[in-house]
């Protein structure tokens, strides 16, 4: 259907079903996942639907970046490897010690050079040998400061536990001297491997030493030959030295005085950092020139402790703590060992003669248990054994607290209390607060405060003087936020607002979710009411996981539910299907009668199936909380009890109703039954066990709170920094960010179906989140019902009586007519909108990391493979399916035919490929790993079977195809990278053959430029253009970049289909990598359009280069807007400066 027709149809439709008018009364639902923002518009008083879109964006998963910065680590580790062998050979030059630098042999073993070097003469050329051996490998900086001595040997780490055993060996020996031994005993030095010892236990060994133990064994080599060649002088063994251990301090960064980047810590603004996290620190919210405090700061905890303890509400005249008391419960808990929320509480009720109950005001965790502050890191630090933190005056302890938190290694917490602490502490101290940092690393790696210690130490008098909270002080003192940049425009600054959210993906869905809010307020103006829900997972795999153990805990259950009945029914594996015929909700009874162990929730009195099949109206499904309360129609809020327990419980908690009921259990036997009930969820033990008085309008509002609305960090920042916005923009728009359980019920009171085969579900869902605000009943939050009569509610806003019935049927009721009717529609489904991000970044990782050697055999360059580990069952594997096609290709076969037949084909031939396991399982193992099990590693053929150790095997795999050739100029054999990674697609048009001709270009063919720019040289182009096959004659159309859309259309008939362009990857000239417009996949041998079936993986690679078809790139806005581009320039382009 033609689009513009179509949506003039839907416009027409939702008139009719809304009968709505043009007033700009919005609220806009945002639906924010991990890699997506459903976005729904309605029109508040009418429900009408203005705009249903959804925006999907690769998730901002830091994982995703891990390999790359490996990559960049291993290149700067190179680099500077280089930069030191370098400077070694400098070194000889400058001293002009006599060493032919460029005929250095490559066959001589430094290990053994630098054991003899220790006590006999070496030649200068050995010496150089040895030196540069050491300057490649120079150990690891910090390791003195890694391993805590006292318990490395048994702290559990295998790690640990290897870098233990060097630490014993090198007590009497050299690294030197441990790698030659290794080499000799063991055939391997570097890496991390595995011996068997003579007991037939294994040990892990590990070629890590730290670089003061290479500058002992270098400054002990140095001194011998000194005694032998006099030029090598004192200043030149400490030259040398200064090139061995010479370390840029980690915690600076790149950079210095004269050349200030903003990567390190001398910044391009002229400001010196102490070091490069103190970037991470941010600034104070109120005096943005000032940073942040520590948390573990000790202003910081009595600022926190005091705005918790004026939050408090007491049982005192004034309902508030005094300032004499709250002196007084500072002291107590700074003097406490142990301290939490109930000490500080039972300290409280103790004190004024109250019940801990009576408190109220407490702040709760994500479990809803009490939480208050208690000076943990300064109680901590006063177990210090050679400080007396209480002597520590407060500016020294915030001092401390900065540089605890700021530092995590010896070498900055040195540097910063010299700096920041001079003559403060002794070195025997300073070694104490070193390892006090080691041990409490969660404690002090909780970061910053919102606030400055200039704020906090103005706001700390206020708060003991005063029962005011810190936002009530901070608005009488007259401090305000400075206004945000965005502020100042008419759209919202989303780099501004996401600087306080830390977890990458979160941070990128916000981001593109106030581009969203920004575009919807420059289209449709201004909006009434923002409700938005987010992402409970923090990256698309934890999703997934999510997901799916959520659906098989169900299925799980709800099977063994159906299996428990069944026997107890018929004493079989099923149900007789007649029994659920008329039978409302009978599957719903029977998974509640599994969980309650058969037996009714409030009396206790047990189930038989069988009544519970026969008899309807004798068990009911009963709230264990109020609807009204909880707004939770969920599993979890819902039990099996008999009639008349239901109708004596009414409207009451479990706790209110248990003296009530007629020959029930006793509040104890419930609560006991309760707790040992393993099936229950943790969620539906509180609600059973809830003491508190529902009728009470602090009690109601804190659960409604609590069950609607989403109360994450990440949500609050976006609520807050909404609310600020729409604030300072003069205008009342209202911010809600509402639980994904509330509007999950939601869907599933209106039927509508969520099913994750496509995107559009993240539409419906932000349309669904946009009515919620509408509820009428949650709309009243604000305890306007209350209990009437035993069945009855009274809603003292209108006077209307509302039964419970009317109120459980009226709860999730649609605020609009027909709105649920459209949500279920086909026409709303084929109406929304998607909009994709396209990637056209040109510096992405241009192959995969696997470096290949070749071989020539005959006049093909074949790819050399290599099982990494013979000794795994899938090493083995590998093996069997080379040497069972062809022996011959195995290097070893080819260079080394005596090992192959007398060790390799020996082994193969006399140990098992398959044995029984402990359960009794046959199982495959390696024939290799038996071999190890009883004389350690395979080894080389030799006479006195001491030959080199085998744990790998190289063996001839597939011809080279296409490849970036890498091969070093001095090499004889070629090295190559393969699997190069697709970039873009050019189309062309032919006018002649009328068709269309696509190029393909890689990441691998962009370069550097002269001048700085980045890109491909229009020669390379044309060369690969003519390779491609695109005729001369051939004009440019458009370029695709992966994730942009593409209309397909079939001229003869007058059809059209949108697609999403992913790549040209296979070598078939015009053939391209399409995905749908609306999910993540074709179905298996899906019928497309004009192409055909996709392959049975749901692949859909086909090729354009067709009759009667027209092309038409599309790019879209935010909203999913699309706008048709059927011609981009008349050449393609080829540089970019940016990137």
């Amino acid at each position: 259907m033609n689009s513009r027709i179509y949506q003039s149809k839907m416009k027409a439709y939702n008139k009719i079903n809304f009968r709505g008018d043009n007033m700009a009364n919005y609220v806009l639902g945002l639906d924010i996942g991990i890699g997506s923002v459903g976005v729904g518009l309605i029109e508040k008083e009418t429900g009408e639907i203005i705009h249903k879109s959804v925006n999907l964006f690769p998730s901002g998963d830091a994982a995703s970046n891990v390999e790359r910065r490996g990559f960049r680590g291993a290149k700067r580790i190179k680099r500077r490897k280089t930069h030191r062998i370098k400077r070694t050979e400098d070194l000889f030059e400058k001293y002009d010690i006599d060493v032919d630098l460029n005929s250095v042999p490559i066959n001589l073993n430094p290990y053994e050079i630098r054991v003899r070097g220790l006590n006999e003469k070496l030649s200068l050329t050995e010496l150089f040998v040895a030196l540069k051996n050491m300057v490649k490998h120079r150990g690891i900086s910090y390791l003195d400061d890694a391993i805590d001595e006292d318990n490395a040997a048994t702290s559990g780490s295998d790690y640990k536990k290897a870098i233990e055993i060097n630490a014993r060996e090198l007590k009497n020996k050299t690294p030197g001297e441990i790698q030659l031994e290794r080499l000799e005993k063991y055939g391997q030095v570097r890496g991390d491997f595995s011996v068997k010892l003579e007991d037939g236990t294994e040990r892990r060994l590990i070629n890590v030493f730290s670089t003061s133990e290479y500058r002992k064994e270098a400054e002990r080599l140095l001194k011998t030959q000194q005694q032998f060649y006099p030029e090598l002088t004192d200043e030149f063994i400490a030259d040398y030295l200064e090139i061995l251990t010479k370390k840029r301090k980690y915690y600076h960064g790149p950079g210095n005085e004269k050349s200030r980047t903003d990567y390190g810590r001398y910044r391009t603004n002229g400001e010196t950092l102490d070091n490069i996290f103190s970037i991470l620190i941010g600034k104070c919210t109120y005096y943005p020139d000032e940073f942040r405090a520590a948390k573990a700061s000790y202003s910081a905890q009595e600022f926190n402790l005091l705005n918790d303890l004026n939050n408090l509400t007491v049982q005192t005249e004034t309902k508030k703590l005094s300032l004499e008391q709250k002196e007084e419960i500072i002291q107590f808990v700074k003097d406490a060992k142990t301290c939490g929320a109930r000490n500080i509480l039972s300290k409280i009720a103790k004190m004024i003669g109250c019940k801990i109950d009576d408190i109220t005001g407490v702040r709760e965790d994500k479990d809803h248990k009490a939480e208050m502050h208690s000076f943990e890191a300064y109680r901590k630090m006063k177990q210090l054994e050679t400080i007396d933190v209480t002597a520590l005056t407060r500016e020294q302890l915030d001092q401390l607290g900065r540089i605890l938190t700021l530092n995590t290694e010896r070498e900055g917490i040195l540097e910063s209390i010299h700096e920041y602490l001079p003559d403060t502490f002794t070195n025997e101290q300073i070694d104490e607060l070193i390892q006090f940092r080691k041990k409490n690393t969660t404690l002090l790696n909780k970061g910053w405060h919102s606030f400055s210690l200039k704020l906090l130490n103005e706001l700390i008098p206020e708060l003991y003087h005063t029962s005011e909270e810190q936002m009530t002080i901070l608005t009488r003192l007259g401090k305000q936020k400075p206004k945000n940049e965005s502020a100042k425009t008419k759209y919202i600054d989303g780099e501004l607002i996401t600087e306080e959210i830390y977890n990458p993906v979160v941070a990128k869905a916000v981001r593109q979710t106030i581009k969203i809010v920004n575009k919807i307020l420059q289209e449709h103006g201004e909006i009434d009411t923002i409700v938005v829900e987010m992402a409970r997972d923090k990256n698309d795999e934890d999703q997934k996981k999510r997901i799916q153990e959520g659906q098989k805990k169900n299925k799980n259950e709800k099977d063994a539910a159906i299996l428990a009945a069944a026997m107890d029914y018929s004493n079989s594996k099923e149900l007789p299907s007649t029994v659920f015929h008329g039978h409302k909700d009978l599957a719903l009874k029977i998974r509640l009668w599994y969980q309650q162990e058969k037996r009714c929730a409030y009396s206790g009195r047990e189930i038989p199936i069988a009544q519970l099949i026969n008899n309807q109206g004798g068990y009911e499904i009963d709230h264990i909380l109020p609807l009204s309360l909880t707004f939770d129609d969920g599993l979890d809020n819902k039990v099996l009890v008999e009639h008349i327990a239901n109708q004596e419980k009414g409207q009451r908690t479990p706790f209110q109703a248990m003296p009530l009921l007629t020959n029930s259990w006793s509040w104890g036997e419930f609560k006991h039954y309760v707790i040992n009930n393993s099936r229950f969820s943790k969620k539906k033990r509180e609600y059973l066990l809830f003491e508190e008085d529902i009728n009470k309008f602090e009690v109601r509002s804190k659960f409604i709170a609590r069950n609607l609305v989403d109360t994450r960090y990440a949500s609050r920042v976006v609520l807050n920094a909404l609310q600020d916005f729409f604030k300072q923009r003069g205008t009342n728009t209202k911010i809600a960010v509402v639980r994904g359980q509330f509007t999950a019920q939601l869907r599933r009171k209106w039927g509508i179906e969520k099913t994750r085969d496509t995107y559009h579900h993240h539409a419906i869902d932000a349309l669904v989140i946009a009515a919620s605000s509408q509820l009428k009943l949650w709309k009243k939050t604000k305890n306007t019902l209350i209990r009437y009569s035993e069945n009855e509610l009274l809603d003292t806003e209108t006077g209307e009586l509302i039964s419970d019935d009317q109120y459980k049927e009226a709860v999730f009721k649609s605020p609009y007519d027909n709105f649920t009717k459209v949500l279920k529609s086909k026409e709303l489904e084929d109406s929304i909108l998607f909009a994709y991000q396209q990637d056209s970044k040109v510096n992405r990782k241009i192959s995969d990391a696997t470096i290949y050697t070749t071989r020539k055999r005959g006049d093909e360059e074949i790819t050399v493979a290599k099982i990494k580990d013979m000794y795994s069952i899938e090493g083995y594997d590998e093996f069997l399916k080379v040497y069972q096609k062809d022996p011959s290709k195995f290097l070893m076969a080819q260079h080394d035919p005596v090992t192959f037949e007398k060790v390799i084909k020996v082994i193969v031939e006399t140990y098992p490929d398959k044995e029984i396991n402990e359960n009794g399982k046959e199982v495959k193992v390696s024939p290799f790993k038996k071999y190890y099990d009883e004389h350690g590693y395979v080894r080389k053929y030799s006479r006195k079977g001491n030959g080199p150790v085998i744990k790998q095997l190289k063996y001839l795999d597939k011809a080279v195809g296409k490849h970036i050739d890498i091969t070093p100029e001095n090499s004889s054999r070629k090295v190559a990278l393969k699997s190069l990674k697709p970039w873009r697609a050019d189309v062309y048009f032919n006018p002649e053959t009328k068709r269309y001709e696509i190029m393909g270009l890689k990441y691998s063919d962009l370069k550097f430029q002269k001048g700085g720019n980045y890109g491909i040289t229009e020669a390379e182009y044309l060369r690969i253009k003519e390779d491609e096959g695109i005729s001369e004659n051939a004009f440019f159309k458009f370029s695709l970049y992966k994730n942009d859309l593409l209309i397909v259309k079939d001229t003869g008939e007058n059809k059209q289909e949108i697609f999403r362009f992913l790549s040209r990857t296979t070598s078939n000239k015009n053939y391209v990598e399409l995905k749908p417009y609306d999910k993540a996949k074709f179905e298996p041998k899906e019928e497309v359009f004009i192409f055909g079936k996709v392959t049975p993986a749901g692949q859909f690679v086909k090729t354009l280069n067709m009759e009667n078809i027209s092309l038409y790139k599309v790019e879209t806005n935010v909203l999913g807007k699309k706008f048709i581009i059927k011609q981009e320039g008349e050449k393609p382009q080829l540089t970019f400066k940016n990137f």
